[in-house]
């Protein structure tokens, strides 16, 4: 259940008491695994994916570990965000920035914590020399749509496609 949150003398209050101020931007560790799958938990319910703790353990492994974040708040990891770096992709003669996973707790979201994360990526991405970061979501996502708005996304000129193996 999450709790309300409040604005006391102009500071934006996030359950447990914590403010936005108090949000930690920091690179994910193993140890942060299980906490991004209850999130993922939490997000999805029965559609949950039973590959991000495979996915993240590899994408810590591979050495990006500075695209891959967590959003602690009160020593909780309250969030995450794992971006990717890609040297050759759809033909780009650069390489691409890659916005791969993001999970925010419930009770967190709304409240600048995925905004945070991802300004902290676009931050990162900048020192490695990257001018362009993709993503994808789903045509009738419009949470995330929005919420990757609120970081200067806009439509592309890329359709995905999808074929089905039987």
């Amino acid at each position: 259940m999450s709790e309300a949150v409040n604005t006391v003398g102009g500071v934006r209050t996030l359950p447990g008491g914590v403010t936005v101020a108090d949000i930690a931007i920091r690179s994910m560790e193993e140890r942060d695994i299980p906490r991004a799958v209850e999130i993922e938990s939490a997000i999805m319910g029965p559609k949950k994916s039973t590959t991000l703790r495979g996915s993240l353990t590899a994408y810590i492994a591979k050495g990006e570990r500075n695209a891959c974040l967590v959003a602690e708040a009160g020593g909780k990891v309250v969030g995450f965000l794992v971006g990717d770096i890609r040297a050759w992709d759809f033909g780009e003669d650069q390489e691409i920035g890659w916005i791969r996973i993001v999970g925010i707790d419930p009770g967190f979201q709304g409240h600048g914590v995925g905004k945070a994360l991802g300004e902290a990526l676009m931050r990162y991405f900048e020192t490695r020399g990257i001018t362009t970061v993709r993503t994808t979501v789903e045509w009738d996502s419009g949470d995330l749509i929005a919420y990757f708005r609120t970081l200067g996304f806009e439509r592309s000129g890329f359709i995905g496609l999808e074929k089905h193996l039987d």
